[in-house]
């Protein structure tokens, strides 16, 4: 198989970009995602991948429950901020004005909309492992056009 011609047929799937939010009773998750899907209607469930060496990825575990903030078009440097990686930059939500679910799950109040997940299954997947998550509530802040990772210039695939 061309390397090249592997990237750039990879790199052709379009993806939306998304925020991933959770808190459990001793520390805070974010983390920028675009590998997301929904894969049911009943029930509503979707699908995500997450680096296997994520700090995110232990506070879903542990919490069981995940936010999915909808990005839009344009907010790239809030993107850009999520991306980073957190051994990094330490919690990505510290400084932050944040709303919550009801269930007390953090949600940045930027997003077009959000939906909290709860943590149902997992499945390993090479260097990352996919999360199911049954979709248990959800509200839309405003009107607005989400983002897409081609929009922003980054490349995470291939």
């Amino acid at each position: 198989m061309d390397p090249n011609a592997k990237k750039t047929a990879l790199r052709s799937i379009t993806y939306g970009l998304y925020v991933v939010t959770s808190a459990s009773p001793s520390e805070r998750g974010a983390f920028l995602c675009n590998w997301l899907t929904q894969c049911s209607f009943t029930p509503p469930l979707i699908v995500m991948s997450v680096e296997n060496e994520a700090q995110s990825l232990k506070v879903i575990r542990e919490s069981g429950r995940f936010v999915v903030n909808t990005l839009e078009r344009g907010q790239v440097e809030l993107a850009s901020w999520f991306g980073r990686h957190s051994a990094k930059v330490g919690d990505k939500l510290a400084k932050r004005v944040l709303m919550a679910t009801p269930s007390g799950q953090p949600v940045l109040p930027e997003a077009l909309s959000w939906f909290e997940c709860a943590f149902t299954a997992q499945l390993p997947a090479g260097d990352h492992v996919l999360i199911v998550g049954e979709v248990v509530d959800a509200l839309l802040i405003r009107d607005g056009q989400p983002m897409q990772l081609s929009e922003t210039g980054y490349k995470y695939s291939g």
